[in-house]
């Protein structure tokens, strides 16, 4: 579960990196990067200041010449200096026209070097911005679509035809929201438009980096983002191929919580302004329905879907897909396994199971570390946080600290492996949605509702445990729960897991209240009601998901 009502210190989010970081406390930091763009951000910056120290560290080593002589005994040469300078106060020494001249010379240096560390994104953002214009300008401009997605719609625009724009009917809202943030909706995706959106922000804030071309992983790009400190654009995003600085990728973050993503499309099969609505929408966008491949086909040159359902099912066997950050995805025919932070034991056993399977490629995002020391479980938690006035009469009715103690960490940890389970089945119904589903031969739909079921089932026994050590102790402090829960309303398995994912959130973040280990200003008065009413919910979530999954 979360315990960061805000985002984590850069401190932590390096020891996340450098997997230092007990298990418990990685998890938690896991789980705020899933969520959090900007912290995701940071993570990929501070690894490549890392990678970029280490890379000019070998470098720097590997240029040094030996030298040409061996070095001298300095030892007799500083104990004279010293014994001279010990007549002189130090404000003598300093005064010398030589040492003060030394010292201003220095302090320049450091200023100079602290404004150009704090400038040379900004600077190199408009560079890379400048180049990309002139590049631009320099060829001719062919006519292009472009992808535009947002959390409910999905259609493509034809940009530069006939030296004009095709303007999507389906997308008024979308246009007004470019419009209010004075960003160029005639040509979204080009540097130019970037460009003079980021002119016209007073105060702003720029990072730079290098990433994976998502077309080919083999090639990199530039990825610029631009955080803004006011106006209805809070942050901006473009990636430029590295080659020609063209650009490939945009996204744009509202002030409000919606969200645009720009993508080229290659393929120009594609219709003119198609709008597709999208039922139930989630943070992801929609996939393309791929049919499987028959099981009686033997693979070829080329994954499928089938393939990458296959891996998922590998990964889920060793419970690859609790807590692990390890990302899957079809790309380029292959099925790429890749993740961050994943522990060095975890990464041997993907490797073994799935280096021989053709068509698929395990990249982790940092080398295989070293085998870890075992861990030391960490302290409890519990009473770091100010403790909420129903944590003190919990404490009270379970007997003491110790008991309070106990109590929690069973809580707790029973909270973390049902929620390791909802992270894994959401993922599932966003991969899959009900038009890719649909798609799949029965072996392979069959097997997808198997591992979905899986989960429902650990949920359901998790939250059972939860549920039957803490009705009597809330019922005993008052807390009761009149009303029954809201009847599901979703008719497939996906939306529904949707709506069980933030049942259980919400759960998370009572108990977390309730257990003292999270501030509760907004928890309301009548806290084990509370809980007590989002936990029948919750179980009304699990039961429904579960029944749709078992329905063919």
């Amino acid at each position: 579960m979360s315990s960061f009502p805000r985002h984590p210190e850069e401190e932590l989010l390096l020891g996340y990196i450098d997997g230092e970081l007990p298990s418990r406390k990685a998890r938690q930091v896991r789980r705020h990067l899933e969520a959090c763009w900007q912290c995701r951000a940071e993570v990929e910056e501070l690894q490549k200041t890392v990678a970029d120290c280490v890379r000019y560290r070998k470098t720097l080593l590997a240029a040094q010449e030996p030298p040409p002589q061996p070095w001298p005994d300095l030892s007799r040469e500083f104990a004279r200096m010293d014994a001279s300078m010990a007549r002189e106060s130090l404000w003598a020494r300093v005064m010398r026209p030589r040492w003060a001249a030394a010292a201003l010379a220095a302090a320049a240096v450091i200023l100079a070097v602290v404004y150009e560390l704090r400038e040379a994104p900004s600077v190199q953002a408009a560079t890379l911005l400048k180049r990309a214009v002139a590049a631009a300008q320099s060829a001719p401009q062919p006519v292009r679509r472009v992808e535009i997605r947002t959390r409910t719609q999905r259609f493509t625009r034809t940009i530069g035809r006939k030296g004009g724009v095709t303007t999507a009917s389906a997308a008024p809202a979308i246009q007004a929201m470019f419009q209010s943030a004075h960003y160029d909706w005639d040509d979204p995706l080009s540097a130019r438009s970037y460009q003079a959106w980021r002119d016209g922000v007073p105060d702003k804030r720029d990072e730079v980096a290098t990433v994976p071309d998502p077309k080919l992983p083999a090639a990199s790009c530039y990825r610029i983002q631009t955080i803004a400190a006011e106006g209805d654009l809070a942050a901006a995003s473009l990636t430029l191929r590295t080659t020609d600085l063209h650009p490939i990728e945009g996204r744009l973050e509202f002030r409000d919580q919606e969200w645009v993503e720009l993508t080229e499309i290659a393929d120009a099969s594609t219709p003119d302004d198609v709008a597709i609505s999208v039922v139930n929408p989630v943070e992801h966008s929609m996939r393309p329905a791929e049919p499987s491949r028959p099981a009686a086909v033997t693979p070829g040159p080329s994954a499928s879907i089938s393939d990458e359902l296959k891996v998922l099912s590998v990964l889920h066997e060793i419970g690859a897909d609790l807590g692990d950050p390890v990302q899957v995805q079809l790309s380029e025919g292959r099925v790429v396994v890749g993740g961050m932070g994943i522990a060095a034991q975890r990464q041997r056993q993907i490797h073994e199971l799935l280096d021989s399977r053709p068509n698929v490629v395990v990249q982790f995002s940092e080398p295989l570390p070293p085998p870890a020391a075992p861990e030391t479980p960490p302290p409890s938690a519990v009473g770091a946080a100010a403790p909420h006035n129903a944590a003190a009469g919990l404490e009270e009715q379970l007997g003491g600290h110790a008991e309070f103690a106990a109590f929690s960490s069973q809580v707790l940890d029973w909270n973390d492996k049902a929620m390791a389970h909802g992270y894994a089945l959401r993922k599932l119904a966003q991969s899959f949605p009900a038009v890719v589903e649909a798609g799949l031969n029965p072996e392979d739909r069959q097997l997808l509702r198997d591992m979905a079921r899986e989960h429902t089932a650990a949920m359901t026994t998790q939250w059972a445990n939860i549920r039957r050590v803490l009705i009597p102790v809330l019922t005993s402090l008052g807390g009761s729960a009149p009303e029954g829960p809201g009847a599901p309303s979703a008719t497939q398995w996906q939306p529904a897991a949707e709506d069980l994912f933030r049942a259980s959130r919400r759960v998370e973040v009572l108990l977390s209240i309730l257990l003292g280990v999270a501030p509760g200003e907004k928890a309301g008065a009548d806290l084990p009601s509370q809980v007590l009413s989002a936990a029948n919910q919750l179980r009304a979530d699990v039961d429904h998901c579960h029944f749709l999954l078992a329905r063919q």
